[in-house]
């Protein structure tokens, strides 16, 4: 069975040529990209140890295959991968602009994807993990999707599983409102936090410092913020420390967080300390970038040992 385990959604993506290109009118398209945050993260632990799986619904289509096979082809568990006649595989389309901001359009609530219910959690798949990583996103999915990983997480509770949580906000799925109600319960019951500076914000009331005291009054045993190419931070307990991520030229920013998250919690499953962790998430990030398509930037082992030891 394998140690590390997400619940979440697969989908497509499909990028826009240029940059600044709108979607109100005709223009050129690149993909389809597999994708989906919770489908990312774990393709990246699987380049790296192998020992993992998705529990997923995608559709009856190409799309889908397209995703089984390449999650199938790099060692991930597609046991708990289920294929939902008469809806198809979700989809995210997506325009990057010239001040760095994003734009997506999903077909995600009714595909395939906003399909996966409490029916599909196998107590025995889950609980004999050691690590259950969830993303913001998939709670922002559908009903069902959110009562599926609440089962998954309570199993995990239950059985000792650490449980790792990226808010990965999503605002064109739900509001600001609607997320800070629906994520404050995992906030809280997670041991390993992996968010992005101005997410946690948006999460919370406080400052950060007040944020992240609260967290780890809380029962929160680590929390990491990244932020793009500026330093990662890390708090852990009492303690406090930063890394500074390899410097690259971006490409495509698109699923860096994801293979982040990918590395940082492989390494923690195979043994490794925070630093060890954060620094091969760092790593994995900054190759991430370098490639086009959410997907396709997850890094094997021997990329991430060079950007360690030689920082390029």
């Amino acid at each position: 069975m394998p140690r590390v385990i997400t619940v979440g959604e697969i989908l497509v993506e499909i990028m826009a040529n240029d940059i600044d290109q709108s979607f109100l009118k005709p223009g050129q398209l690149t993909g389809p990209y597999a994708s989906g945050a919770p489908a990312i993260f774990i393709d990246q632990v699987a380049r790296l140890q192998g020992d993992c799986g998705i529990v997923a619904s995608i559709g009856d289509d190409d799309f889908g295959v397209m995703n089984y096979e390449r999650l199938k082809e790099d060692g991930v568990d597609v046991s708990q991968i289920v294929t939902r006649e008469n809806y198809t595989t979700g989809t995210a389309f997506v325009t990057y602009y010239s001040d760095g901001s994003r734009e997506f359009i999903y077909h995600f609530t009714h595909s395939a994807a906003g399909q996966l219910s409490p029916d599909d959690i196998d107590y025995n798949y889950i609980s004999s993990a050691s690590y259950l990583h969830i993303m913001g996103c998939s709670l922002s999915t559908s009903q069902s999707m959110r009562t599926a990983i609440s089962k998954a997480v309570k199993i995990a509770e239950e059985e000792g599983l650490k449980i790792s949580f990226d808010p990965n906000l999503r605002p064109e799925l739900l509001d600001v409102k609607e997320v800070r109600e629906i994520f404050s319960d995992i906030l809280y019951r997670a041991d390993i936090i992996l968010s992005g500076r101005e997410e946690l914000t948006a999460l919370m009331p406080g400052s950060e410092k007040q944020n992240i005291n609260k967290l780890i009054d809380s029962g929160v045993e680590t929390i990491v913020l990244k932020s793009a190419a500026q330093d990662v931070k890390v708090y852990e307990n009492d303690s406090f420390w930063s890394y500074k991520p390899p410097q690259v030229e971006e490409v495509d920013p698109t699923g860096a967080g994801d293979c982040f998250d990918g590395a940082f919690i492989a390494a923690l499953a195979e043994g490794y300390g925070t630093k060890e962790a954060v620094a091969r998430g760092a790593a994995a990030g900054a190759i991430s970038v370098m490639k086009k398509g959410p997907m396709e930037g997850a890094a094997y082992q021997h990329e991430i040992d060079r950007y360690i030891d030689t920082g390029d």
